[in-house]
């Protein structure tokens, strides 16, 4: 544990490196998830002067291969997301390279989560799980196939449906950026991961979700296209940068 810890930046407000147990909770739950993680970010290799708005990646002396890993399942899902945007943004009518440049360096994580095994129980608040109820802050999410049960979805419905992905398939999420975007046209994914069963209590699991970000400067003003007599228009303006500051507030990361 001491090792980990060493790799805790608190002044990064979680957006890299390790994050201990206790940390983030749920917009609006009261008790943390049952969870600790590992966080990158962008690598900017260009000229773009946003890179001086990046913390530097956090690299593991202890494991070299993880940081190369890390690196190329980052660029991977990241190439692949922008391919998903544009199949949005033609749903959406609008030009299918829309969201090509504020993707672009943007402030995408790559996250790897470690569900630790619950040992005792007994001490654990009632209402305690590994990943509350809640929709993630991005435009979508991309998640690599995780290593055990426990994913559910809200459907329409308002009923739980567990989500079973095997290691090669990918479960993607639209996230409250593209919600706000589109006027609530497409819906943020309602999530969570549940509890074990009691015989698996004492076993890990692992998730490696990708949280497709823009640049902090993109505008998320909701489209003129999804705003009518019948939806009027549900959101403030705002940058990406002041709502993803809004909700690291709201989720514990941030203080």
């Amino acid at each position: 544990m001491m090792t980990k810890l060493r790799y805790q930046k608190p002044e990064l407000f979680g957006q890299r490196g390790y994050i201990t147990k206790g940390t983030e909770k749920a917009k609006g739950a009261l008790t943390p998830d049952l969870k600790e993680f590992w966080q990158s970010g962008q690598q900017v290799t260009d000229n773009d002067p946003i890179k001086t708005t990046y913390p530097e990646n956090v690299y593991v002396t202890e494991l070299p291969g993880f940081n190369t890993v890390t690196r190329q399942v980052y660029q991977q899902l990241e190439e692949a997301g922008k391919y998903l945007l544009r199949a949005i943004a033609v749903y959406l009518a609008l030009p299918e390279n829309y969201f090509d440049y504020c993707v672009h360096n943007g402030n995408s994580i790559l996250r790897a989560i470690h569900y630790f095994p619950l040992e005792n129980t007994d001490n654990l608040p009632t209402d305690a799980v590994r990943a509350s109820a809640h929709e993630d802050i991005n435009l979508i999410t991309l998640l690599i196939g995780a290593s055990a049960d426990g994913l559910e979805i809200l459907t329409r419905e308002g009923e739980w449906l567990p989500v079973k992905a095997n290691a090669e398939d990918i479960v993607v999420n639209v996230g409250d950026m593209l919600q706000r975007l589109t006027n609530n046209k497409l819906k943020s994914t309602t999530h969570r991961v549940v509890n074990p069963p009691l015989a698996l209590m004492q076993t890990s699991r692992y998730a490696v979700p990708f949280f497709l970000h823009p640049k902090v400067t993109t505008d998320l003003t909701c489209l003129a296209s999804c705003i009518d007599d019948n939806n009027p228009k549900a959101y403030d303006d705002l940058t990406a940068g002041e709502y993803l500051d809004e909700r690291l507030l709201e989720i514990g990361l941030k203080m």
